[in-house]
């Protein structure tokens, strides 16, 4: 969502950033989609818990759930193919790692990343009700894996129980980030997940901030999903209104900008799938050297619109 800056073109081939596989195939999407709190794809509701489907991509699946006090979530399993991410908005959720499930609290304000082939689980231990976003990237089939679920049908997926050998070190897994936050006047950015699969940051903006100007990302989807204030994006002869709560997705191609209305500050989730250099972009940001003005001109999928 930053200032544009100019990129240099070059083919396919060398965006190694930007491919993920021959198995991912972009979906195409016709136009930007705004998703208001509670408006996502129902998948189950009831007093103790409720699961919202958001994002149905081939490069992003993410739900919104609501756990009640001492609700079990997921049991031990491990993913083969991809990132399971866990952003907590409310509460303290507990994930579980390794074969020996130990657990670990995730504050409100927190990512957590479980890569590949970590034994991972999770489950609400407190007695408060917790908030969260879940991440699947790139998406594999999980949306329509919690439709089978909700459906009565079974659906292939890519999730596995623990292997005899342990599963990777959970070591591997992440839960916070390293404190990296790229400065800019009246805009805050940092930085809180940086793979191939996925660059995901905390965005705090200025009832000043000047907006961006209009851009397109060819090659990955960009969501946003808005944690305080009001985000105005302008998409596709749109202007979409995104209020606390709110999630947006603009699809490869889509030209589009960003506007802090009103007079307080606004706060949202910036999601790249894949990140095609999103993380270098926002280190080259705070970078006056020459050469870090070169990579930001290089590193990310970005161009004017």
């Amino acid at each position: 969502m930053f200032p544009y800056v100019p990129t240099q073109m070059r083919p396919d081939s060398d965006l190694a950033s930007c491919r993920l596989g021959v198995n991912v195939i972009l979906r195409p999407v016709s136009e930007p989609v705004l998703i208001p709190a509670g408006g996502g794809e129902i998948i189950g509701d009831a007093p103790h818990r409720r699961v919202e489907l958001v994002s149905d991509d081939e490069l992003l699946d993410a739900t919104w759930s609501r756990f009640g006090p001492r609700t079990v979530g997921a049991d031990l399993h491990v993913h083969r193919r991809h990132t399971d991410l866990f952003y907590v908005l409310e509460g303290r959720l507990t994930v579980r790692l390794g074969v020996e499930d130990a657990e670990v609290a995730v504050p409100a304000g927190t990512l957590a990343r479980v890569p590949p082939l970590v034994v991972h689980g999770f489950r609400n231990r407190s007695d408060a009700e917790v908030r969260y976003l879940n991440f699947h990237a790139p998406g594999q089939g999980f949306a329509d894996f919690l439709r089978g679920m909700r459906d009565g049908r079974d659906v292939p997926y890519d999730q596995h129980p623990p292997p005899p050998d342990g599963g990777r070190p959970t070591t591997d897994a992440i839960v916070g980030n390293d404190g990296f936050a790229a400065e800019l006047p009246s805009l805050r950015t940092a930085l809180l997940a940086d793979v191939e699969a996925i660059g995901i940051s905390d965005v705090r903006a200025a009832p000043d901030s000047p907006p961006s100007p209009a851009h397109l990302h060819r090659r990955h989807v960009e969501s946003l999903y808005v944690l305080e204030g009001t985000l105005t994006v302008t998409a596709g002869g749109r202007e979409l209104h995104a209020a606390p709560g709110s999630w947006v997705q603009m699809p490869p191609g889509a030209p589009h900008t960003f506007a802090f209305p009103g007079d307080r500050p606004v706060r949202f989730l910036e999601v790249h799938t894949p990140s095609c250099g999103y993380g270098a972009f926002l280190h080259a940001l705070s970078d006056t050297h020459e050469e870090g003005q070169a990579a930001m001109r290089s590193a990310f999928d970005q161009e004017p619109a």
